[in-house]
């Protein structure tokens, strides 16, 4: 059995550093993409306040029974390289995660 869900991730930005983190973030989302193919995968980053904050959204269907796709996509080596490149764009320590489980479409 899977569930639908809303996972969220969200993260600081290094000072002058968002255009940086957009560029990553496009290639965490095609990758995100190749392993989640059913799932709606958004980033985004917020205007007003601190705007130096990314956030990835998926929507999908998460946590089957079988379910190996986040551990497939963490060996991936794309993902790999990405999270290497993040190293020097995001702030270490500010990850926030959240998810929702979906009752009601």
């Amino acid at each position: 059995m899977s569930f639908k869900a809303i996972y969220t991730r969200t993260i600081s930005v290094k000072d002058h550093k968002l255009g940086e983190a957009m560029e990553i973030c496009n290639g965490l989302a095609e990758v995100r993409k190749k392993h989640f193919p059913t799932s709606h995968v958004f980033f985004s980053f917020q205007v007003g306040g601190n705007p130096r904050t990314i956030r990835e959204t998926l929507i999908g269907e998460m946590f089957g029974d079988d379910d190996e796709r986040d551990s497939n996509m963490s060996a991936d080596p794309k993902y790999i390289e990405l999270q290497e490149k993040g190293k020097d764009v995001f702030v270490e320590g500010t990850i926030q995660d959240e998810i929702r489980y979906i009752f009601a479409d």
